[in-house]
């Protein structure tokens, strides 16, 4: 799909799924912690929205980012998929969702291709926590001040509300990134905890 075409799609999805949850763009810019001139061109596809502010929107429109994208609304409670998923292009990525049941808003993930040529973004923030796993390629991972390179087969688990951005370190890049939103109280319950054999 061209670009064109992909960030009207984006664009449209955001509006009608705006105007459905009943809010202003203020209202929808302050929850996404946006300003509402920046929320204004990603509704009208003049700007592509990065990946933080795609999670960032689709948590406060409480929908799946794979909604957001466009895909499958309705349906059953488990989805399947496959290697043949709609790609889309943001910032020099290119993004496919493989997550998102109807009702789901807590966890997102995402096969992400990284090419070495990339112009690096701004650093990037996020309500929740990420974790990456890097598939072939060497993940550049730049976290506050710091620089890790993540090489495949490894992972890198984050808090991402502090400024993180990704990059190629030398080669195409091929990455497995899940966010999920933090549970609403301080508590932290592990979900396999480790007596548990049988999931």
């Amino acid at each position: 799909m061209e670009l064109d075409a992909v960030l009207s799609s984006i664009a449209s999805t955001l509006h009608e799924e705006r105007v459905r949850a009943g809010l202003t763009l203020e209202q929808l810019a302050e929850r996404a912690d946006l300003s509402p001139a920046h929320l204004s061109r990603l509704e009208s596809g003049a700007r592509q929205p990065s990946v933080a502010a795609l999670i960032t929107l689709s948590r406060a429109l409480g929908i799946s980012l794979g909604a957001l994208l466009g895909e499958g609304k309705g349906g059953s409670p488990i989805t399947i998929y496959s290697d043949r998923e709609p790609t889309h292009v943001a910032n020099g990525l290119t993004v496919s969702a493989c997550s998102g049941f109807p009702g789901s808003t807590a966890l997102e993930a995402l096969h992400i291709t990284i090419e070495p040529d990339r112009v690096p973004p701004a650093m990037a923030t996020h309500r929740g926590e990420e974790w990456i796993h890097v598939i072939s390629g060497r993940l550049r991972l730049e976290y506050g001040d710091e620089v890790h390179i993540v090489n495949a087969g490894a992972a890198a688990h984050f808090d991402a509300a502090e400024p993180h951005r990704l990059g190629a370190d030398g080669r195409t890049t091929e990455l497995l990134v899940v966010a999920v939103d933090r549970p609403r109280d301080d508590r932290t319950h592990p979900l396999f905890p480790s007596s548990t054999i049988g999931h």
